[in-house]
């Protein structure tokens, strides 16, 4: 699930480079994040 992705961070998905845990964020704010992203034209 992206949004656990962008909660608890990782490494490996996209590349080497990690992204950093977010977890100060609320869900509500990640899950409106990642659904404006996944809307986003390729």
């Amino acid at each position: 699930k992206l949004a656990d992705k962008v909660k608890k961070g990782g490494v490996g998905v996209w590349g080497q480079v990690p992204m950093p845990p977010n977890a100060q964020i609320p869900d509500a704010d990640i899950k409106n994040l990642v659904a404006w992203i996944l809307s986003l034209k390729k």
